[in-house]
């Protein structure tokens, strides 16, 4: 596995934001095949150590697309309510069919959401 990436995002909250793609791969950097166990978990946090507001996992946010790579995607409703700061981010990797399970953060940093002026409401 290669090291974990820091990549920080700034954009307006309530707008679709598309995250870097990634790739997860093994130590000679060939492209790991999941099993249907292993998953992949976007979490967003305003610290570290805080409780989660923003979650995603493989079907469900993290999709799998035809160039081989995994995707996360931010929509409008993810962030329309949150204030706007900066926000803790990472992706971590969870491999159930290592025995014992393998856990590494492939990337992490920072999410700061500046404040959007159109709202839902103001689209007439």
């Amino acid at each position: 596995m290669t090291k974990t990436k820091i990549i920080d995002y700034e954009f307006k909250r309530g707008d679709t934001a598309f995250l870097e793609k990634f790739r997860p791969n093994d130590l000679n950097g060939i492209p790991l095949t999941l099993s249907a166990d292993d998953n992949i978990y976007f979490t967003m946090k305003q610290e570290a150590d805080g409780q989660a507001i923003l979650k995603k996992k493989i079907n469900n946010g993290i999709t799998y697309e035809e160039d081989g790579y995994f995707h996360i995607t931010l929509e409008p409703q993810d962030t329309a309510n949150l204030s706007a700061e900066t926000y803790k981010y990472d992706i971590e990797l969870v491999l159930q069919s290592f025995e014992p399970t393998y856990v590494k953060t492939l990337i992490e940093g920072e999410i700061t959401l500046l404040q959007d002026i159109t709202k839902e409401g103001d689209r007439v």
